[in-house]
């Protein structure tokens, strides 16, 4: 239901009348306020005047109330695509560091440590792992998924700020996912989404990227 329709419906009922009641009182067609009410269409000029003066609705306090929520919903689209939510990006980013830690990882680490203790004591990835490994999968799966494997689970991608194209150049991914593991010895670049209004890391700022929902 569309802002308009709804506000109109609510306080009709809240008003205890019924749709032919509404109708009869603004002198307003029955189908209209059906069609108003099912988001069919929404009242224009004269009709939202005469529904609005019935149902004591402030008409300037209504359209600016759709025009912030419209305004709201707009800035989550960057280049015709929906903004990744935060907590979807935190998900998408969780599952493939588990996959990862899984399949390559733990292997990686029982390889390199003879004993349990060294693996407890340890620092149990080199500081030049993380980045050289987000070389080689950046530059693998953005070819095939326009993203990394998180990505690709969670039905997003990566585009570029500047003109949305598509983020899948073996040397775009690469790039981008080797900041992004060198990003990840650091705490500040990576909760830096939290703050933005785009969604961005500090990673995403410097490769002018966004990650958006799939259509």
């Amino acid at each position: 239901m569309s802002i308009i329709g709804k506000k109109i419906s609510e306080t009709r009922k809240s008003k205890g009348l019924t749709q032919e009641e509404l109708a009869e009182l603004s002198k307003v067609n029955l189908r209209t306020i059906q069609r108003i009410e099912n988001n069919e269409s929404e009242p224009r000029g004269k009709t939202l005047i005469l529904i609005c003066e019935v149902l004591d609705i402030n008409i300037e306090d209504l359209i600016n109330s759709k025009k912030i929520i419209e305004d709201n919903i707009n800035s989550n689209l960057v280049h015709g695509f929906r903004l990744a939510s935060k907590g979807k990006r935190f998900l998408a980013n969780l599952v493939e560091s588990f996959i990862y830690f899984i399949t390559i990882l733990i292997p990686y680490t029982i390889y390199k440590t003879p004993s349990l203790k060294e693996l407890l004591n340890e620092n149990s990835i080199d500081f030049v792992f993380a980045p050289v490994f987000g070389l080689i999968v950046g530059a693998i799966f953005y070819p095939m998924f326009i993203g990394n494997l998180g990505h690709r689970i969670f039905g997003l991608k990566v585009i570029s700020s500047e003109t949305g194209d598509d983020y899948k150049k073996a040397e775009e991914g690469a790039i981008r996912e080797l900041l992004k593991g060198i990003f990840s010895f650091f705490l500040i670049p990576i909760i830096w989404i939290l703050w933005d209004d785009k969604n961005q890391n500090l990673y995403d700022k410097l490769t002018k990227t966004y990650v958006v929902e799939k259509k």
